[in-house]
């Protein structure tokens, strides 16, 4: 599947660190995008909206990080 992204002008310097981005690592900037895409939706996945008493995202948190250390 092919997906194309238009990047406005006003936005240049973001395809630019994605360039320089690619360079430092070796990859394809497709392969950045495409990782940088599922860390973003696996974060929005985590958070919860609550309707008209919206507050802002809320994060789940875990049941480890709730309870470490309060059982040492």
């Amino acid at each position: 599947m092919q997906m194309n992204i238009y990047i406005p002008k006003d936005r240049a310097d973001l395809l630019a660190a994605l360039e320089r981005a690619a360079k430092r690592t070796g990859r394809p900037k497709n392969e950045l995008v495409l990782e940088a895409l599922g860390r973003y939706l696996d974060e929005m996945e985590k958070t919860v909206e609550l309707g008209r008493f919206h507050l802002g995202p809320v994060k789940l948190g875990t049941r480890d990080g709730l309870y470490r250390g309060r059982l040492e």
